[in-house]
């Protein structure tokens, strides 16, 4: 037998053993393709701060985390760097580059469903619905606000290895050092990896009990290490940040806030009863509060809460083999624990449903082994006599249902899919090329603007448009410095003698300037273009500190 047909021996093994991987990876891909070429899925400031970290990177900065904040690695910006030396430095290299890393998840979900289910209807309907998911997930897998699909994947490749070696298979040193470097690596990504984490160990001391290979464990923290290496340099060095913003969380309110007041518990209660986990079951989008074809949705809701009952009373009742009750029981504790440190952390505010993201895999596979156990027994007669498998017919219920779901949100559009809950944070693409023109055409390419616009242009334009993100962009013209995420760009809009004032979507603001422009004795003219307000021709470099409005005070 040749070489090469030998090495494409284990590769044909697996296409003959498992169709329905390749049927889901073949469908999923082809739901990312519709999506990338609607051009449906906003481009925001979060995601093109990621794209301008990873040119950067080519330029030889070695960030540790996202600009301007001390939470959420930069592995992202690492991983988008080398699509765009192949794909060039645009939107879609950050597209493809979330596109690989979500080919992985698929992958992985299904094999996770196998070594569960040990079916491959029950493996294939896992894959499936990780092709074919909630809006919300195609969201967060296609566009990036860092690390989400890094923690999807890592997340996923742990509990591939954690189970086993929990049930013994995987026993060298090697898998050890892997899964703590893995381990590591999730968590300078994102806090998130704790999904996996957290109920590898739990599962691993009620295996082990007395019986712990410590040699081993040393090898587990020291992978850890190496992998966690940029988070702990970063925490040493800058005051323990991390564990600041982690203890502090995103801040309280936002867009819960405006749904009740009263105790933050039930706060939390109901922002996760109403908002994330609508989302992560594909009742709502997760930047807005319009229901999904609701009745069907209330159906699909009902599915999956009688599949986590399910998998938690398995789980309690215990009398399973551990090949089973290992993988089952770390799922279960995984949805449990996400669940718990959301409405006991002040992340637990955040509407949109983001931070359950991970849980969505793992309902994926919790589905796919209930399916398959009840696929033997409940059959559904149709008139004219062919027998149909209900759980055939509840899995192509759940992805008619995702389906729609993500067809209705890029049919809708603008905002087709966007990471933004606030409808003045979004922003439609359909005049950034006017923009770009008339700042061309006006020979100015500095000034001042909001969070949502400033990166958002320094991107597209590769940096020659440079406006400081010092203009509120709430209603109520509030500001975060946090806004002010790259410092370097200051002194190249500092020294420029000509600038431009670059609104969005807030007359208020455009109100507010006209009056204060005034006060102080300053002309200007004013051109509207699309949902973008430029105020131009200012005879002198006017900073917003004189116009006591949004951000630093500036001389």
């Amino acid at each position: 037998m040749d070489s090469a047909r030998q090495q494409d021996e284990p590769f044909i093994r697996i296409r003959i053993a498992h169709p329905g991987l390749w049927e889901a990876v073949a469908l999923g891909l082809a739901l990312k393709a519709v999506l990338l070429a609607s051009d449906s899925v906003m481009f925001g400031s979060d995601e093109a701060i990621l794209g301008l970290m990873a040119r950067h990177i080519l330029h030889g900065e070695l960030p540790a985390f996202f600009y301007g904040q001390d939470y959420m690695g930069a592995l992202d910006a690492y991983l988008i760097a080398p699509f765009f030396l192949v794909f060039g430095q645009r939107v879609l290299a950050i597209r493809l580059s979330q596109v690989a890393l979500y080919l992985g998840t698929l992958v992985t979900t299904y094999f996770l469903g196998w070594r569960l289910s040990k079916s491959r209807f029950g493996a294939s309907a896992a894959a499936l619905l990780v092709a074919v998911p909630p809006v919300m997930f195609s969201l967060y897998t296609t566009s990036t606000l860092g690390d989400y699909g890094e923690t999807l994947l890592l997340n996923n490749l742990l509990f591939l290895i954690g189970w086993g070696i929990l049930g013994g298979e995987l026993d060298s040193p090697g898998w050890w050092l892997l899964t703590g470097f893995l381990g590591g690596l999730g968590w300078w990504g994102m806090a998130l990896i704790v999904a996996s984490v957290a109920p590898l160990v739990v599962m691993g001391l009620l295996t082990f009990k007395w019986r712990i290979p410590w040699g081993k464990l040393g090898l587990v923290a020291g992978g850890f290490l190496v992998g966690a290496l940029p988070w702990i340099v970063h925490t040493l060095r800058g005051g323990f940040g991390t564990v600041g913003f982690l203890l502090a969380g995103a801040g309280a309110g936002g867009a819960a806030a405006d749904i009740g007041s009263g105790s933050p518990i039930l706060l939390k209660i109901t922002t996760l009863t109403l908002f994330n986990l609508p989302a992560l079951f594909g009742l709502r989008p997760s930047w807005g509060v319009d229901w999904i074809a609701l009745p069907v949705g209330l159906v699909v809701a009902a599915v999956y809460f009688l599949i986590l009952y399910q998998a938690g009373r398995g789980v309690l009742r215990g009398g399973m083999e551990d090949e089973r009750r290992v993988p089952l029981t770390t799922l279960v504790i995984a949805w449990g624990l996400l669940v718990a440190i959301f409405l006991l952390s002040p992340f637990g505010y955040d509407p949109s449903g983001r931070y359950l993201l991970p849980l969505y895999p793992l309902l994926a596979v919790l589905a796919g082994d209930w399916l398959a156990r009840i696929r033997p027994r409940w059959l559904v007669c149709n008139p004219i006599g062919i027998q149909l498998s209900t759980a055939g017919l509840i899995l192509v219920l759940c992805l008619g249902y995702n389906l729609w779901g993500n067809v209705r949100a890029m049919y809708d559009n603008p905002p087709g899919l966007t990471t933004q809950f606030s409808p003045v944070t979004q922003i439609p693409h359909d005049h950034d090329d006017d923009l770009i023109a008339f700042l061309d055409e006006l020979g100015v390419d500095r000034g001042y603007s909001n969070y949502w616009v400033a990166y958002r242009f320094a991107f597209l334009t590769h940096e020659e448009i440079i406006l400081l993100p010092l203009l509120p962009y709430k209603e109520n013209l509030s500001y975060s410095p946090g806004d002010l995420r790259y410092p370097p760009y200051r002194a190249l809009v500092e020294d420029a003698e000509r600038v431009v004032y670059v609104t969005s979507n807030l007359p208020q603001l455009d109100a507010e300037l006209r009056e204060r422009f005034a006060a102080i004795g300053v002309e200007f003219h004013e051109r509207t273009i699309g949902p973008y307000t430029v105020f131009y021709d200012l005879p002198r470099h006017v900073r917003p500190g004189e116009l006591s409005l949004g951000g630093e005070q500036l001389p």
